[in-house]
């Protein structure tokens, strides 16, 4: 190979590079591009990406109707005990836990007097909040073995 020869070569390897930057450069612009929708839509079905599906309904118990539903935003499902008066669809929640299996039956809720009901649950891997008493209604508990108890003594109250 000449001089000659080699300095063409080199004389053309500034340009080559000059166009593998540009491409390089404008391929990171389409990718970015197509990435910030998908972000975008990612971020909007994290926030609102919620599932709710009614579990049980126990109606007249002491008084008052009860749902028991499983909310399940991005992976972690969350099951609520809400307490309403009869023919009102305004629900307060009184109970939340995570099911240890998704085959774990929905807690039982019974009436002890007219005044006092009873929510019954074998097994939880979480007790997210709890409450003892809504309007004149008293609620007792009798929940089995939770796997992660928390660090507080009592679950915090709904």
């Amino acid at each position: 190979m000449s001089v000659r020869e080699r300095e063409g070569v080199l004389s053309k390897l500034p340009s080559i590079a000059a166009r593998t930057f540009q491409w390089l450069i404008g391929a990171a612009f389409v990718l970015g591009l197509l990435y910030l929708p998908l972000a975008l839509l990612r971020g909007f079905m994290i926030t609102t990406g919620c599932f709710t599906e009614v579990l049980a309904e126990a109606r007249g118990v002491s008084g008052f109707d009860f749902e028991v539903s499983e909310t399940d935003c991005w992976h972690s499902p969350a099951v609520s005990i809400y307490v309403l008066k009869p023919g009102r669809t305004k629900k307060t929640r009184i109970f939340q836990y995570t099911r240890l299996r998704d085959s774990d039956p929905p807690p039982a809720i019974t009436s002890i007097d007219g005044h006092t009901i009873l929510i019954s649950l074998p097994r939880a891997s979480t007790v997210d909040c709890l409450r003892d008493t809504w309007k004149a209604l008293t609620v007792t508990y009798d929940i089995g073995p939770v796997e992660y108890p928390g660090i507080h003594a009592r679950p915090p109250e709904c």
